[in-house]
């Protein structure tokens, strides 16, 4: 049986000047976030990304630099990992949506 889950590093730009946020969660099913819920379907629609994404990453603290987020992300998988049901099937990854949060 598959867990589905993994540490996910929400990166996109910010929505004033340059640079990124990101944002850090412990999600199953991340491919959910190309899902249009509206036609059943996949969809390569950055609009439809970001709103699921919101939805995914609410709540998350949001980082500004890279590594801070990355540091965090390695933390939360420590704690999965001590913890009496120790699995990340993904591991530790980046999701970019070049829409702002």
């Amino acid at each position: 049986m598959s867990a589905d889950n993994g540490i996910y590093i929400l990166s996109t730009p910010r929505k004033r000047g340059p640079g990124r946020e990101y944002r850090v969660a412990h999600l199953q099913a991340v491919e959910n976030m190309e899902y249009d819920w509206n036609t059943n379907k996949l969809t390569a629609d950055k609009r439809v990304w970001i709103v699921n994404a919101r939805e995914m990453w609410e709540g998350a603290k949001v980082y500004l630099v890279k590594g801070d987020a990355l540091n965090a992300a390695a933390a939360m998988y420590d704690e999965i990992m001590e913890s009496e049901c120790p699995i990340v099937e993904y591991g530790i990854r980046f999701v970019e949506v070049e829409v702002p949060f």
